[in-house]
């Protein structure tokens, strides 16, 4: 494909509105189809932990037609690949053809594994005609060091502009207890939140791995009162509620304005407005700010004449 056709497809949502990342197997092509049909803001075809080493020479070619597939919905199309010290060179050299909007590098503890990707990215955007730089990179912390290393391994490439927490792996390097609470990795989460806010990456909010959608809600209040905005799904039913947590309601930005109304009114003298504190007139800025965002965002589309799924829920 030319790079003039490769512009004319639609631009895929940005990474600070991309809410839900749905993972799916690389090589299961019902799993694929309901991640799709799930609303997700991306899919993430997995070569890594979802596909065997036996089935990935047959799963690249179907992950890179599925890329397609995903932009005809609107979806952010990403893969996570292999570390390139194991099959992720053969996964990139697969996939690339399929032009993914992102790459995951699991397992990333320095920024030198970051650095190499890029150069392995910037190779194959140049064999295959594509325009520099137009595939990102979301690196995977899963250890101890990769958490210690965050600001480095996040600020190694300018292709990074987010960065996924891991559950299980990181939670056995910590040799932490799993618990549907969370409360293991609370620390954490918040300070990966910090990290990447230093870098000017999206933190990606770790898989809730539990079949429980009550205490899938609960944890999603608490990343949404930290300040988390997106999250990695590993079941198609939990898409809905991660776009309910981290997308403001109608009712939300009714009650913020409601509440911007009143401090400024109260600020400018009028002593029979409510009583509003400036922690709450701030939270309610920033969520209106936050809807703005997906306001502007939906406007683009429609200009554009093709639909995003979950745009306003």
């Amino acid at each position: 494909m030319t790079q003039a056709n490769y512009q004319a497809v639609q631009r895929p949502r940005p990474a600070n509105l991309r809410r839900s990342w749905m993972f799916v197997p690389g090589l299961d092509a019902a799993a694929q189809a309901a991640g799709l049909a799930s609303g997700a803001d991306a899919l993430v075809a997995d070569l890594e932990e979802f596909t065997a080493p036996s089935d990935r020479p047959l799963a690249r070619p179907r992950i890179a037609a599925l890329f397609d597939r995903c932009r005809a919905h609107g979806v952010v199309a990403a893969v996570r690949i292999n570390k390139l010290e194991d099959d992720g060179l053969a996964d990139l050299q697969g996939v690339m053809p399929g032009r993914p909007d992102v790459v995951f590098l699991p397992h990333a503890e320095s920024a030198a594994q970051i650095i190499a990707l890029d150069l392995a990215i910037t190779a194959l955007e140049n064999t295959l005609g594509l325009p520099a730089g137009s595939t990102g990179i979301v690196p995977t912390l899963e250890s101890a060091l990769g958490l210690v290393r965050a600001y480095d391994i996040l600020t190694a490439s300018p292709r990074v502009s987010a960065c996924l927490l891991a559950a299980e792996d990181l939670t056995a390097s910590l040799g932490a207890e799993r618990g549907k609470d969370g409360i293991e990795l609370h620390a954490v989460r918040a300070r990966f939140l910090v990290d990447c806010t230093a870098a000017g990456c999206v933190p990606i909010d770790c898989p809730f791995n539990y079949r429980d959608l009550p205490a899938l809600e609960t944890d999603l209040r608490w990343a949404r009162r930290l300040g988390l905005k997106s999250k990695c799904a590993t079941m198609a039913e939990q898409v809905p509620l991660i776009h309910a947590a981290f997308t403001p309601s109608a009712a939300d930005v009714s009650a913020a304005r409601d509440c911007v109304s009143r401090f400024e009114a109260q600020r400018a003298g009028r002593h029979d407005a409510e009583r509003i504190d400036p922690p709450t007139y701030n939270t309610a800025r920033r969520l209106l700010a936050r809807h703005d965002q997906f306001e502007r965002w939906a406007a683009e589309r429609r200009a554009q004449a093709v639909p995003q799924p979950g745009d306003s829920a």
